[in-house]
């Protein structure tokens, strides 16, 4: 008996101390959740804030990241806040040419890729005769699937071209961004005059007053 109560004591003894380590192990660990939660928070408000900063119109000058980011969202509002209005029927009848090449060409694609269906399903026949479209009668079957080849690699690049024609506006808005608090006033010009050399030092070939001509650039960020 006396033995179980010793082995007994023993193990309280030895448990006393990993139950202090894990009472001040707790309150670190909080600390560092609430810290985390805090940090994840924080980026959160962040990031809101500046998407919400996108919406918010001011008279200042747009910076060229915002410029990108709107431009992103909305083709041409990035143009628009840099007070460059003309350039957003360019930017959305960009958009419609595009997407009236690509209806034009998906169209005739659809077309010749039902007339070719069509073939495939009747390989043998006069195709004066034999024809799915009567704009296509006569034609011999290979000019058919170049055409349906021809129709459908047009359409796929008008519909990529969209994609990068987004990115080149995106571009322009950055461009004009950048480029808003540049000097571009008559001071930028290169300005060439008159003017003379005095030097300091005589020297063999130059010991008197020289005319020369000066050359001077401003640039002013």
């Amino acid at each position: 008996m006396n033995k179980i109560a010793f082995i007994f004591l023993l193990l309280i003894l030895f448990s006393l101390p990993v139950l202090a380590q894990q009472e001040k192990d707790i309150p670190v660990t909080a600390v560092d959740t609430a810290k985390n939660k805090e940090s994840i928070k924080n980026k959160f408000k962040n990031t809101t804030k500046e998407i919400g900063s996108l919406f918010k119109d001011t008279a200042k000058l747009q910076p060229p990241r915002k410029a990108v980011l709107r431009s992103a969202i909305i083709p041409g509002w990035g143009q628009v806040r840099n007070k460059k209005w003309w350039k957003v029927p360019l930017v959305y009848g960009g958009f419609v040419g595009l997407g009236l090449i690509y209806d034009f060409n998906n169209k005739f694609y659809k077309e010749s890729l039902a007339e070719s269906q069509f073939r495939k399903a009747n390989p043998t026949g006069d195709r004066l005769v034999v024809f799915k479209f009567a704009q296509y009668r006569g034609i011999p079957d290979n000019q058919i699937f170049t055409i349906k080849d021809f129709y459908r690699r047009n359409r796929d690049l008008s519909f990529y071209s969209m994609f990068g024609f987004w990115g080149l506006q995106m571009i322009d808005a950055y461009i004009d961004a950048k480029l808003a608090t540049f000097d571009v006033s008559e001071n930028l010009s290169l300005q060439i005059k008159p003017t003379i050399y005095l030097p300091q030092q005589q020297t063999f070939t130059l010991n008197t007053a020289t005319p020369m001509l000066s050359l001077k650039i401003k640039l002013k960020n």
